[in-house]
């Protein structure tokens, strides 16, 4: 995991203003990966997420909102990175594959996280691609660009739908909870070779 949500930003927004968590579940829910996927804006978004609701929400709270969110997916998970070092070092591939819409990922990602970019051997942003999690071809994407079979893959996420499409892609997986728990999650896949 190279970066974590950290809904935290959004509940205390959200409660700040009145607005219930679930509402903007709800709302994701429906209409998130459609903005992964590149195929609709952020504001469009969160007009969806409104209008499901049947709220009226001034712009200057939208775009409170779109901030807070976009600071949530800019947090830094420190240890993955000396991870991947240390994956690399040993000789192991490394692949990124995350559903991130391409303006979040030019103006953030790209740069705040360039350091993991650089250890890619491959790399798949759904926004660029117009695919994704847990959609079977963005698996398959992924695995073409590494040029290594299935099998020989180990995919981490958080999401459990999402590490279930990658077993049905015929990838290893494994579910993010912890660092210490991914890792020996992983030696232990490794050593059952």
């Amino acid at each position: 995991m190279t970066t974590s949500t950290m809904p935290q930003r959004v509940i205390a927004l959200a409660a700040e203003k009145g607005i219930e968590w679930d509402v903007l579940m709800r709302g994701f829910n429906a209409h998130r990966l459609d903005y992964d996927a590149g195929f609709i804006t952020v504001d469009e978004l969160y007009a969806l997420v409104w209008r499901d609701a049947g709220l009226s929400v001034p712009p200057e709270t939208t775009a409170a909102f779109v901030k807070a969110d976009d600071e949530s997916w800019c947090f830094r998970n420190e240890r993955t990175l000396a991870w991947m070092r240390t994956l690399k070092g040993r000789g192991f591939k490394i692949g990124i594959l995350t559903n991130m819409a391409p303006a979040f990922a030019r103006e953030h990602f790209e740069s705040k996280f360039a350091d993991f970019l650089s250890l890619a051997d491959a790399a798949v942003i759904s926004g660029y691609e117009g695919l994704v999690k847990p959609h079977r071809e963005i698996y398959d994407l992924l695995r073409s660009r590494i040029d290594l079979p299935a099998g020989d893959l180990c995919f981490i996420d958080d999401l459990e739908k999402n590490i279930v499409a990658a077993r049905e892609a015929g990838w290893n997986a494994i579910r993010f909870v912890t660092n210490d728990q991914v890792e020996s999650d992983f030696e232990r896949l490794v050593a059952q070779g």
